[in-house]
């Protein structure tokens, strides 16, 4: 398995994001913490943990479940505290 960045300030956040059946769920919009944003087209964007994680490139990201699961793997928005935490206690 590739490495999954994890601060969008060093990735590239753009790859399109495939459930193990090869469902597109979307784009990869954002990473904070241990999670990363879907863009997705059809429905709100919604965040879903690293480790649901099969494979990952600069391209495309590959999750470990089909499509019909994932409202069981969509998690919770990062605290406001994640990444910018350093600007906000400056």
């Amino acid at each position: 398995m590739s490495s999954v960045p994890t601060d969008s300030d060093d990735a590239a956040v753009a790859g399109e994001v495939f459930s193990s059946d090869g469902e597109c769920l979307g784009r990869i919009w954002d990473v904070q913490d241990a999670s990363f944003q879907v863009d997705c087209s059809d429905e709100a964007d919604y965040w879903l943990p690293f480790t649901t994680v099969e494979s990952a490139d600069t391209e495309r990201i590959v999750v470990t479940f089909p499509r019909r699961d994932l409202d069981q793997y969509k998690s919770s928005p990062p605290r406001a505290a994640g990444r910018w935490q350093g600007l906000l206690t400056r």
